[in-house]
């Protein structure tokens, strides 16, 4: 069981090989679609301005529409694609990535059938049973995406294609982060990762699980500057039968220390040539790397690899690519403090409770009156010896040290209850 991962490209061959090696290519002549948060089935889809819900954006789509999910939040209990279309969907360029809350089975599901699918700049939200994001086809292309699901699979990004700067967490037991596995017979397929972070945390669970069975069926999972956890095996190759099929996990420079490897499965030893074993430091639950990670600077290029990370970031920043879908910026933005209760400014209560937050993951100092300030939580609850005003600053600081510069400051009276006099 793995216990250091419990976290603290003449015009038309230039097209076809920009479609073989998996970059972003041209935009498609397949017409455009837009979904909005505030969209219903009333719009016709066809322009931002009559942009229709995301349900009849993606379900009305026909073979190869590009689809544009507007920046917002969106809920839905719908399985959103579940087609053999071939669809483009992305989010907006230049734009907050849109926030997909779904509680289908799975959020975003497509048949063998539907090769060529592309899925980028999006952050999905699943609650369902099954699947986050669920391609079981070929020729993807899955880059920017960020999954967190308490389903089973967080993500089955593809049988074959490329998924890079991407992001799969599931918190079930028993789940898998990112899952390739396939039963087929005489078929051979090759999925790339590049620089994806994979993450399981429940009991019995998988980074990355790489299962095949049927006679003649070949997996090739290629992987560069991966970091996959789980608490079970970070990394599992299997053959799930007694057929001829086999699984290649090859991992180069990429972060990962326990494996379970089954007949006729492979993975890339733990350790070995420039893949590490030493625990990543995250500094928030977005995965976003803390300054003393093992993985700043650690990864390597190719032809494959994107040139921004999951946040839009230029990759590299420094003379290396980092390991994973964050690539390491020197975090110098302070947070700011938002008070959410405190006490009325005149109170006869002897006991203060104030409630706050942050606009980043963190921790809090408080410091009240004239005694020495503190690390504090929410809520904090402090009681007074004496009446009067009191005064209280809370001051966020952030993973890296940076402290709010313009904490909040709270000023309140304790005022004596008056005696109430009985006259006879």
């Amino acid at each position: 069981m793995s216990t250091r991962r419990r976290l603290v490209v003449p015009a038309l061959v230039a097209v076809a090989l920009v479609v073989a090696m998996g970059l972003d290519s041209p935009a498609r002549a397949a017409g455009p679609r837009f979904a909005s948060p505030t969209g219903t089935t009333a719009q016709n889809c066809l322009t931002v301005a009559t942009a229709c819900n995301i349900e009849k954006a993606i379900g009305g789509a026909v073979f190869a529409d590009d689809i544009t999910i507007l920046s917002g939040v969106y809920t839905t209990s719908t399985v959103l694609g579940d087609t053999d279309r071939s669809l483009n969907i992305h989010g907006e360029a230049g734009r907050p990535r849109p926030v997909i809350n779904s509680s289908a089975s799975s959020a975003i599901s497509f048949p063998q059938s539907a090769s060529g699918v592309r899925i980028s700049d999006l952050t999905i939200n699943h609650t369902g049973s099954q699947y986050g994001l669920n391609l079981f086809t070929t020729s993807v292309v899955v880059q920017r995406v960020s999954v967190y699901s308490n389903g089973a699979v967080a993500c089955s990004p593809g049988i074959s294609g490329t998924v890079r700067d991407s992001l799969c967490v599931t918190s079930a037991n028993d789940g898998i982060a990112l899952d390739d596995s396939w039963a087929g017979s005489n078929e051979t397929w090759r999925l790339r990762l590049r620089n994806v972070t994979a993450v399981a945390t429940g009991a019995g669970s998988f980074g990355i699980r790489a299962d095949v069975s049927g006679n003649g069926a070949n997996l090739d999972i290629d992987a560069r500057n991966v970091i996959a956890s789980g608490v079970t095996a970070d990394v599992r190759s299997s053959v799930t039968d007694t057929s001829t099929a086999d699984s290649d996990v090859d991992l180069v420079s990429s972060n990962y220390d326990v494996t379970q490897v089954g007949t006729r499965g492979f993975v890339t030893a733990a350790g070995t040539g420039t893949n590490q074993t030493a625990a990543p430091v995250f500094r928030d639950p977005n995965y976003h790397q803390a300054p003393a990670s093992p993985t700043i600077n650690a990864g390597t290029a190719d032809i494959y690899t994107g040139t921004t990370d999951i946040d839009g970031e230029a990759r590299p920043a420094g003379g290396a690519g980092d390991i994973g879908a964050d690539e390491y910026y020197a975090d110098t933005t302070p947070p700011d403090t938002v008070l959410t209760h405190a006490p009325k400014p005149k109170s006869h209560r002897r006991k203060g409770r104030f409630s706050f937050s942050s606009t980043e993951w963190g921790s809090f100092v408080c410091k009240v009156d004239r005694h020495p300030a503190g690390p504090c939580g929410s809520p904090f609850k402090k009681k007074y010896k004496r009446y009067g005003r009191h005064h209280i600053t809370i001051t966020a600081v952030d993973v890296t040290g940076n402290a709010d510069p313009t904490p909040v400051t709270y000023t309140w009276k304790v005022k004596k209850k008056r005696k109430r006099h009985h006259h006879r």
